[in-house]
């Protein structure tokens, strides 16, 4: 690989290995309401007053939508990750090509121009060295008639030479828009750095909670099965305040993973693909 593409080729190997990465980090929600767990909590709401009755009831009931949405969003982010990780390799597949065919045309009319004339310039190369030898014999007649050939061959050569010059020109050009093109193409994958940052941040903050979650939960199990409305209440209301910014975090994953479905669009855009 030309080493002006290597920096920002290992660039874009770290991206894809940080989104690897945090493909891994998706998991089930924390609560998983079973019968069991469902049979206890009807139990325990009994032996509670009618305020706390409803008041558990109504947690409970926004535990398990907040529980539900939770799986949906891990779906959504999951896919969306997928969908993106598939299209940065496709998208640097296509940088890696852009104007590749029109080089390599140009680099193949140059090689076959310079075969083309070679018999020429080989010609013209050996009849000035024989122009170059006679000189000492002063054998004026053929020493002008060689002139004369060189001459004329010499317009040729120039012609020639000339062409191959523009030719050179043409691929020199088009390799330096490729390496702009290139350029700019990459520059805009770099944008998925920074959303790639945000993720993991909001990853961390949605694993703290998480963990929160799972003490939560397992306090809730608890008091329900001691009947312990009171507890259970307590617990219920630390696990639906976790979810709703587990849930706010999981919200700005989805944008961020957005945002890098966009910068890809816009990079295969560049590419003319």
């Amino acid at each position: 690989m030309n080493n002006l593409y290597k920096p920002a080729a290992l660039v874009l190997l770290s991206m894809m290995i940080a989104l690897s990465a945090m493909a891994g980090s998706a998991s089930a929600s924390a609560t998983v309401i079973t019968a069991s767990v469902q049979a206890s909590f009807d139990l325990t709401a009994a032996t509670a007053d009618s305020t706390a009755r409803a008041r558990l009831k109504s947690q409970y009931s926004e535990l398990s939508s907040l529980s539900a949405d939770y799986d949906k969003r891990e779906v959504q982010i999951r896919t969306l990750h997928d969908q993106n990780a598939q299209a940065l390799v496709a998208v640097r597949e296509a940088i890696k090509n852009i104007d590749q065919a029109e080089v390599n045309r140009l680099t193949s009319a140059v090689k076959s121009a310079k075969e083309h004339y070679q018999p020429l310039f080989d010609q013209y190369s050996a009849l000035n060295k024989r122009i170059s030898l006679l000189k000492g014999l002063k054998d004026k007649t053929l020493n002008s008639v060689l002139q004369a050939q060189s001459e004329a061959m010499k317009l040729l050569v120039g012609l020639a030479r000339q062409e191959i010059r523009d030719k050179e020109a043409l691929l020199k050009s088009a390799k330096d828009t490729r390496t702009q093109r290139i350029a700019a193409a990459r520059k805009t994958l770099a944008g998925i750095e920074s959303q790639q940052i945000s993720i993991k941040s909001q990853k961390s903050a949605a694993s703290a909670l998480n963990k929160r979650l799972t003490a939560d939960w397992s306090d809730f199990k608890s008091a329900i099965r001691k009947q312990n409305s009171a507890l259970a209440g307590q617990s219920l209301s630390s696990m639906v305040s976790g979810y709703r910014q587990i849930a706010a975090s999981k919200l700005k994953i989805i944008g961020h993973e957005q945002n890098i479905s966009g910068i890809i669009a816009a990079a295969r855009k560049q590419t003319g693909s």
